[in-house]
């Protein structure tokens, strides 16, 4: 019984983390943003409690979900932030062309 407990506690904590969308994931992470047209910024936080990486990938999920509602193909990262509450992220959305 303690093991089935112990289970559904972890995954309830472990859905903390924003999931990637099927949209968010055509979002690529650039660099080289030569090639790109601004279309605006984009913010996110995650505080999942598990781990910082995993608070980081969720906030990297959240900023990527966002960017693919406004009609962005990338975002270049402008500042990533960990604490003992959350990570926070905010980056640029981005249309690229990347052909």
């Amino acid at each position: 019984m303690n093991r089935v407990l112990l289970l559904l506690a972890l995954l309830t904590v472990a859905g903390c983390v924003t999931q990637l969308t099927p949209e968010g994931s055509t979002v690529r992470i650039a660099s080289d943003t030569d090639e790109c047209e601004s279309i605006g910024t984009v913010s996110a936080a995650n505080s999942s409690g598990l781990s910082t990486a995993d608070e980081a990938e969720g906030a990297l999920n959240g900023l990527r979900n966002k960017a693919a509602a406004m009609g962005a193909n990338a975002v270049r990262i402008i500042n990533m932030d960990s604490d003992i509450e959350a990570t926070t992220a905010l980056a640029e959305a981005l249309v690229c062309d990347f052909e």
